[in-house]
């Protein structure tokens, strides 16, 4: 056999021995196939002063690996399935699920014993928000400090710098050869594990057949449907690898079994949820079960990008304009009728690409891409395949999206995204990227852009000593509503007007007429999906009755329901 496969991993000791033991498992299932492994590190290998729950979340431990494949420079990427998020990039599979190791969480304490025995405010040093907040719903009186490191680190940091005890997955333990260590195992009665935990996930490319016909050799069915559930039930609440949710599923008398339980980041509060079922209905199973956490009220910390659960029609009987097209505002419209609302679309923008297409630096020149809208990365794309290029020799660089939307685009490029911050304003931008970095001194950064967007981002990263590049890829253009176009809108009179860019909600004070407007405000509010946009709004003679604090789509869909659910 003349092929050879190319194992890519981090270089911890944890990470190495898994995918030594892939690439020796592999090698017994298919004798004579030369099998090699190669250490690609990992930005959350990288950056170890920032907490993990900074640092955008999903992807921080996979996304190297995950262009490493889609570059064809390795053929099967090693994860620890806890740290892969629960969508991939297109183009790319799990193909195998190995049997499964230990799916418990380890004490281990300096002085020896249980968690019982630690005494009162005793200094836990853990990253994991989903340790944290279990364990806070157990023992309030306990001090949590972030801790950093692979598993030789977190214990020698246990010892020498002030924390009382540590908690480790056991399967890491193990498969490091330290489990002695473990000073107390703690069953899911006590601590239900990350979804996924103690499982691996062997990525491949979807094309690569010969490679998944290999791999199903050393898939482990019933461990695959464990973790179908649990990964089924993280997605179905919109959570990543940073969501403070514990849950375990197990195959007992031919069913499966699936435990959960949330917590509030300081554990103040908690759900429990259980649900059981036929083996094959691991995928339905989880959704059951997040839809019990959430029945009862229960608050998951999402991931950038999650859309917020509403439950009912609080928008039922309201008829809401949208100033995009439909095109152009498909998520928006579909979230606005699923509660309720009956859409109008009166377009008050047109998007174009430049042309011709700017000249557009390769991607080795910067470190850092930051798309601010869906339309820049279309519209980068597109410039790019003017001059025969191609956006996914971008991969290598980090990825900054505004909004779940923008990420969405990304990923359906092929791109990882690296960073998606809480608040989509340039100053909160700037900062979570220095966290990231430690500094931006001297980063270079590409940012597509429209003809019309602020510079107030560019000049607060080079403020920080970041050097900009700013292409216009797209114009935005005033819209020309036709005559039957504006009397739907007036006839249908709107109980909101939405207005989601400074753009739209100028244009659409400058294509009205003072007395149409004058029509339409006796019975509609006005909605910005952020400060900008609010500030453009009131300019024009407008009041925004309802500005989101989360600024993108599911945010501003949450505050019209909520706005709606309290008058």
């Amino acid at each position: 056999m003349s092929r050879r496969v190319i194992i890519g991993t981090r270089g911890s000791d944890l990470a190495l021995a898994q995918a030594n033991w892939t690439a020796g498992a592999l090698s017994e299932a298919v004798p004579g196939l030369e099998v090699v492994v190669q250490i690609i590190k990992s930005r959350g290998d990288q950056v170890l002063h920032v907490p993990l729950s900074q640092m955008g979340g999903k992807g921080v431990f996979t996304k190297e690996l995950e262009n490493a494949l889609l570059d064809r420079t390795i053929d099967l990427a090693v994860h620890s399935l806890k740290d892969l998020p629960t969508e991939l990039p297109r183009g790319l599979c799990v193909a195998a699920i190995p049997e499964r190791e230990d799916p418990r969480d380890a004490l281990v304490t300096r002085e020896g014993g249980s968690l019982a025995d630690l005494p009162q405010g005793a200094v836990i040093g853990t990253s994991s928000l989903r340790r944290k907040a279990l364990l806070l719903s157990m023992r309030p009186d306990l001090q949590m400090r972030d801790i950093r490191g692979n598993v030789p680190t977190r214990l020698r940091k246990l010892r020498e710098e002030g924390y009382d005890a540590t908690l480790l997955a056991m399967a890491g333990l193990r498969r490091s050869g330290l489990d002695h260590e473990a000073t107390e195992v703690l069953g899911p009665e006590s601590l239900l594990p990350a979804p996924g935990q103690g499982a691996l996930g062997l990525q491949c490319r979807e094309d690569d057949a010969e490679l998944r016909g290999w791999l199903e050799r050393l898939h482990h069915a019933d461990t695959a449907a464990c973790v179908t559930a649990e990964r089924s039930l993280l997605s179905a609440l919109g959570g990543g690898c940073q969501t403070p949710l514990g849950t375990l599923a197990e195959i007992e008398g031919g069913k499966l079994r699936l435990r959960a339980r949330v917590a509030v980041e300081d554990g103040g509060a908690s759900w429990s949820a259980e649900v059981s079922g036929a083996v094959d209905e691991a995928v339905a199973l989880g959704r059951r079960a997040a839809e019990a956490l959430l029945a009862q009220g229960a608050h998951v910390v999402q991931e950038e990008g999650a859309v917020p659960v509403i439950e009912g029609t609080p928008l039922e009987g309201k008829t809401v304009a949208v100033t995009r097209t439909r095109s152009q505002s498909s998520q928006l419209l579909d979230e606005l009728e699923r509660l309720g609302a009956k859409t109008i679309s009166f377009p008050t923008i047109e998007i174009h690409p430049v042309d011709p297409p700017p000249a557009i630096p390769g991607a080795k020149v910067f470190d850092w891409v930051i798309f601010t809208s869906a339309n820049a990365v279309s519209l980068f794309a597109y410039a790019l395949g003017s001059a025969e290029r191609e956006i996914a020799s971008y991969r290598d660089c980090a990825i900054c999206t505004v909004g779940p939307a923008t990420a969405e685009r990304c990923l359906g490029y092929g791109l990882t995204v690296t960073l998606t911050p809480d608040q989509f304003i340039a100053d909160a931008i700037a900062d979570a990227i220095e966290r990231l970095e430690g500094s931006l001194e001297g980063k270079r950064f590409l940012i597509p852009r429209g003809n019309l967007a602020r510079n107030d981002l560019s000049e607060m990263l080079t403020a920080k000593g970041a050097k900009v590049s700013e292409p216009v890829v797209y114009e935005t253009r005033k819209a020309s509503p036709t005559e039957a176009e504006r009397k739907a809108l007036l006839d249908a009179r709107p109980d909101w007007v939405v207005f989601t860019s400074s753009s739209t909600a100028r244009n659409f004070a400058e294509i009205l007429s003072d007395d149409e407007r004058a029509v339409l405000q006796q019975t509609a509010r006005y909605s910005a999906i952020g400060p900008r946009t609010r500030e453009t709004a009131e300019e024009h003679a407008m009041t925004v009755a309802v500005q989101p604090e989360r600024h993108d789509v599911p945010g501003l869909v949450a505050a019209l329901a909520q706005f709606e659910g309290q008058t």
